[in-house]
């Protein structure tokens, strides 16, 4: 009986040895992981920034080739945004008073 203890006891050291080691390669795993993770999402930011200052630079080369054009645009986009935040507040306030 004592025999069987001392290969249960030394199986179940040999258990948690191989269970440690297990858990030692599923860390370096993960952390390989988050690493590529990181990787990605920087690579993506910078991409994101080139993407958004090409705009920028396409954006101004276009309003120095076409000054007038621009100028139309910018009036006639703010009055969309003007006349729709008019409209939004009026129906807001109407809305406020009937409640």
């Amino acid at each position: 009986m004592e025999g069987k203890t001392m290969e249960n006891i030394t199986d179940a050291a040999k258990n948690f040895a191989h269970l440690g080691h297990q858990v030692a390669k599923a860390k370096v795993l993960i952390d390989d992981v988050i690493d590529d993770g990181k990787h990605k999402v920087e690579r993506s930011v910078k991409r994101g920034f080139v993407a958004v200052e090409d705009c920028i630079e396409d954006t101004r080369h276009l309003i120095k080739r076409h000054p007038w054009e621009s100028v139309g645009v910018a009036v006639g986009v703010g009055a969309i945004f003007g006349l729709l935040a008019g409209w939004l507040t009026r129906r807001a306030c109407a809305n406020g008073t009937r409640g």
